[in-house]
């Protein structure tokens, strides 16, 4: 990829580095399996890397539910294998209704698994990826990396005016930073996915 040093935009933040509103709009609604719909969805919504969504197992989602016993609200906890950091992502509500259902659906531990019940290689996933970009552009040359998902988790929040900490947090790009910097209240990022991203 060439880009001119007096670009304004830095090289991430250009079109073909993240997916946007619009692309994520669309390919959540291609015919594909819903494996691949599923983990796209939470990759956008939560801004997790990739491995870290196919490492996710049922004790990594923490519900909470009310005196009914109904859920309302769940978070990812757990660590990320790619960064070694601890994971701690509230979840809007889409995201909340498929994990809760995967956990329900899924006879092993892992929650993204094929019909093997084995955990999935992220190759099936970016096969898709790479499928629906083709779908998208059919006349041009786009192929976006499978990280662009998570940078468009963040231009997407950054749009919204969520906090970049908030963002970095979730996204557990907060790798050196001391222990103090830590976000347990990520409303603003919830409330931007559930109002925007339905």
């Amino acid at each position: 990829f060439m880009y001119s040093l007096n670009q304004e935009k830095p090289w991430y933040l250009t079109d073909e580095w993240y997916v946007t509103v619009e692309e994520f709009d669309a390919i959540r609604r291609m015919n594909f399996p819903k494996d691949f719909i599923d983990f796209f969805e939470i990759a956008f919504r939560t801004g997790l890397h990739e491995k870290d969504i196919l490492n996710l197992k049922k004790e990594n989602i923490n519900l909470e539910k009310d005196e009914d016993n109904n859920i309302v609200s769940g978070r990812i906890y757990g660590n990320s294998i790619k960064f070694k950091t601890p994971i701690n992502v509230k979840l809007d509500q889409k995201s909340l209704s498929i994990l809760t259902k995967r956990m329900e659906n899924t006879k092993i531990e892992f929650l993204f698994v094929n019909e093997l019940n084995h955990p999935y290689s992220i190759l099936y996933f970016q096969e898709y990826f790479y499928k629906a970009f083709e779908q998208l552009y059919p006349d041009k040359e786009i192929r976006k990396h499978m990280c662009s998902i998570r940078a468009g988790n963040l231009k997407f929040l950054e749009s919204h005016n969520v906090k970049y900490f908030e963002i970095k947090f979730r996204q557990r790009m907060n790798t050196h930073d001391p222990v103090h910097f830590y976000m347990e209240d990520q409303s603003e990022s919830v409330n931007a996915i559930d109002k925007h991203l339905k």
